[in-house]
């Protein structure tokens, strides 16, 4: 079965690459966060792919540094050349507030930053732009705003600026993807998001705007790691500007500003930002003179670094193999906090009542179903001959960067196609007319609409799928009969399309691995609009003042993944190791920098020119 599929593997990639269906198919989103225990394992390829691809991630991500190895001495200065690795044009929405995916998330971290900074486990510390203490009894948290943050126009960062951030994202005209269940559980945020209150009455702010205490409705352990929002937005330079008009207004687009290290100096849409130096960054004068962040697609990748065009770039896993031994640049990588999956359409967004609507009479509503389209697919195999081992089969939707709250007794989705075919005959997906499809239990004609993405090697990806699902009897087709562009698979997946049956997309979590954050009953990220009394039990016990007790909380969140598992609105496929190039010019970068710490100010050359 193996040397199978390498073989349908080893000849659909000569297909893509003569096809020139060469793009990023993955997409990372920011945000934040399943499974019963499958011990049947007499499938062949099935026991020792899965058993492998459960504990390798940390043991792949090991033989990576996370910061480059330069010892050589310091220039005065340089602009540093950073690739932007995406095969569509960046959305462009330099605003925290309103951006929506990691190009674009990419792209703010040189120029903003949130007002906490968080230790290696996620744990809010006091290093950030503000301090703060917590009150676990009154259910509060209490920010100090530090002297001398400066907007990049010169104006102070005060905590006002913290509370018209949530004034925006708990406005009724705000249309974007944060007002969710965190922000909802923030005092006064639900009178003020429907209109019956002028002001977000659990937002205390001191007379000089620097102290500012958030009362909460529950207070429990993963506000503490992102739980709550800490990305300011000035209200000075938004004056004037609606709720409605700001995403889309000049000032998110093209003239943003914030208080991170490096201000913005053009911005040529869709392609490059170029940044320079901010020398009132509150953590001291940036060694570089700027930055310049350019969009290249991934397949350019190897011959631009081995050309010196770039100083940092993202590198595929398909491409590392015949690229392991650089000269004139090195590779940093880490376990990232981002997994792929294939979810399922199961109702809709109620945006006037901000919530997810499950509709139990959905095309994909049969819970066998959406099993066997799980056990049907080679993802183990997938990720090790595709992405060459930097990917790997994932059990649950909490990666092993959160490794406390993972429940490693699940084997997750493994490949099973007898399983798959049985589950199927259970629910009464049967091939009436012969022809090697399944019919639903009507005996009507059954075809499955599936979006994926574009991307490098893309075509590859959805083939296999499409012949693993087809070996079971599943007729899957692809949504609109081709690969998505990036940003239109998401406004489609986004609005509910309803010809839209699946899809395959990413998640980057962020810290908090919350279940409310993904796929909570309010989350607006919630695409597969799922929801269930079971799944609310769970995740009302994780952001509850019970989650004090470690031992209560972890057992939660373990629960909460096997029910996941057994409810099955997602499919968790493969996680991932995330690696850098970086020219043997560049000093102090970090994979992490923007992960844990803010160290870009830090970033040095070692030469005036990229390293050929």
């Amino acid at each position: 079965m193996k040397k199978i599929l390498t073989l349908f593997l080893a000849a659909m990639m000569i297909i893509s690459t003569l096809s020139g269906c060469s793009k990023n198919k993955d997409t990372n989103e920011t945000s934040g966060i399943e499974n019963v225990t499958e011990t049947d394992e007499n499938t062949a390829g099935s026991t020792d792919e899965t058993e492998e691809s459960a504990d390798a991630p940390d043991d792949v991500a090991a033989k990576f540094p996370l910061e480059v190895i330069n010892d050589n001495p310091s220039i005065e200065g340089g602009v540093l050349k950073v690739a932007l690795v995406t095969s569509s044009a960046f959305a462009g929405i330099l605003n925290p507030v309103f951006y929506q995916d990691n190009y674009d998330n990419q792209l703010l971290t040189w120029l903003t930053e949130p007002i906490v900074s968080y230790d290696e486990n996620f744990v809010a510390d006091q290093d950030g732009a503000a301090t703060y203490e917590y009150d676990t009894e009154a259910k509060t948290i209490t920010l100090h705003m530090r002297e001398g943050v400066k907007w990049h126009d010169g104006e102070p960062v005060t905590l006002d600026d913290l509370v018209y951030a949530y004034e925006v994202i708990c406005s009724k005209d705000y249309e974007g993807m944060r007002y969710g269940e965190s922000e909802m559980n923030v005092v006064g945020a639900e009178e003020y998001h429907n209109g019956t209150a002028d002001s977000i009455s659990g937002l205390e702010l001191s007379d000089d705007e620097m102290t500012l205490t958030i009362h909460f409705k529950d207070f429990y352990p993963s506000i503490l790691v992102g739980g709550f929002w800490t990305h300011p937005i000035p209200r000075h330079y938004f004056e004037g500007i609606s709720v409605k008009e700001m995403a889309a207004d000049e000032k998110s687009r093209v003239k943003p500003i914030g208080y991170g290290p490096f201000k913005v100096k053009n911005v040529v849409p869709g392609e490059s930002v170029e940044y320079e130096r901010f020398d009132d960054y509150w953590m001291g004068k940036p060694k570089l003179d700027g930055v310049v962040v350019t969009v290249i697609k991934p397949e350019l990748v190897p011959a631009a670094m081995q050309e010196g065009q770039f100083d940092v770039a993202s590198f595929s896993a398909q491409q590392y193999p015949d690229y392991t031994d650089p000269t004139n640049y090195q590779y940093i990588g880490n376990v990232e906090t981002v997994f792929s999956y294939t979810g399922f359409k199961l109702g809709k967004w109620d945006a006037a009542n901000n919530q997810n609507v499950y509709n139990p009479d959905s095309k994909m509503a049969e819970v066998k179903l959406r099993q066997a389209i799980g056990y049907a697919v080679d993802n183990a195999t997938l990720a090790k001959e595709l992405y060459s081992g930097l990917r790997f089969l994932a059990t649950s939707v909490i990666t092993p960067r959160h490794a406390t709250y993972q429940n490693k007794d699940l084997a997750g989705y493994f490949y099973d196609p007898e399983k798959a075919k049985t589950l199927l005959d259970e629910a009464g997906y049967i091939d009436v007319d012969g022809d090697g499809y399944r019919e639903d239990p009507d005996g009507k004609p059954f075809t499955i609409t599936w979006a994926t993405m574009e991307g490098e090697n893309a075509e590859t990806y959805a083939q296999f799928k499409i012949q693993n699902w087809a070996d079971v009897g599943l007729k899957v087709e692809l949504y609109n009969g081709r690969l998505t562009e990036f940003n239109a698979f998401y406004e489609a997946v986004e609005a509910d399309d309803p010809a839209i049956d699946m899809y395959d997309g990413a998640w980057q979590t962020g810290y908090d691995p919350n279940p409310a954050s993904l796929w909570g009953h309010n989350s607006p990220a919630n695409y597969t609009r799922y929801t269930s009394d079971a799944f609310d039990a769970i995740v009302k016990d994780i952001s509850s003042d019970k989650g004090w007790d470690s031992e209560f909380l972890s057992q939660r969140y373990h629960d909460w993944q096997q029910q996941f598992f057994d409810e099955v609105p997602a499919i968790p496929t493969m996680w991932r190791i995330g690696i850098l190039a970086v020219n043997n010019r560049v000093k102090h970068y970090s994979i992490v920098a923007t992960d844990i710490k803010q160290t870009q100010h830090l970033i040095e050359l070692t030469a005036e020119d990229t390293i050929k």
